[in-house]
């Protein structure tokens, strides 16, 4: 479980960090997006969904799961991992990023993005935010009431690679539906793909 105390201190060790430190980019390959293998979503949770749509619109392929990441694991995932390992990203639970965290690094693996959200306590949508900084600025001006679409597409563009990460956290504008249980967005590459968090 993330705390805002762990995410300031993620966010102040992201800003020391020299920008050389996330490799050099050209404007090739800052204008090329990091090509998802697959986006996995938690369908229990409304939100989950919503962003998945706009991911497979996209033309990302799209596995559900519904809370359990072990059929996936086993008959998808780590046959892939162990020939090439390849970026994914999705929305789930932290439970489930945390499996899946902890299964890529044994492939030399890791996260390269993150994003917590969660209800706030006046019933709105709080979205904390570290990764690529054009990603997270991306998410971060969402306009009002369009986050989760807004994500959907960011993490299907997400520069290939980044000169700097960034952390960020906002509020939903307008009032959600709750999400029941904090949910997390994320990116997870090859330790070579792009910047870490």
């Amino acid at each position: 479980m993330t705390t805002r105390r762990q995410f300031i201190h993620t966010s102040l060790a992201l800003a020391a960090l020299p920008s050389a430190a996330f490799g050099a980019t050209s404007a090739a390959t800052k204008s090329r997006a990091l090509p998802l293998e697959r986006f996995v979503f938690d369908r229990r949770f409304a939100a989950a969904a919503e962003v998945a749509r706009h991911v497979a619109a996209r033309g990302v392929p799209l596995s559900a799961i519904a809370g359990d990441l072990t059929d996936l694991w086993y008959h998808e995932l780590d046959l892939r991992w162990k020939r090439a390992p390849e970026p994914l990203a999705g929305i789930t639970t932290r439970q489930g990023l945390f499996v899946l965290e902890t299964l890529a690094a044994d492939q030399r693996m890791r996260v390269v993005y993150r994003g917590e959200h969660r209800t706030a306590v006046d019933g709105r949508v709080s979205h904390a935010l570290a990764g690529p900084d054009e990603l997270v600025a991306r998410i971060g001006e969402a306009p009002r009431g369009r986050v989760w679409a807004t994500l959907g597409v960011a993490l299907v563009e997400c520069p290939a690679a980044a000169r700097l990460a960034a952390a960020r956290e906002l509020t939903n504008a307008a009032t959600a539906a709750p999400l029941g249980e904090p949910l997390c967005s994320w990116i997870i590459a090859p330790r070579v793909a792009t910047a870490t968090i």
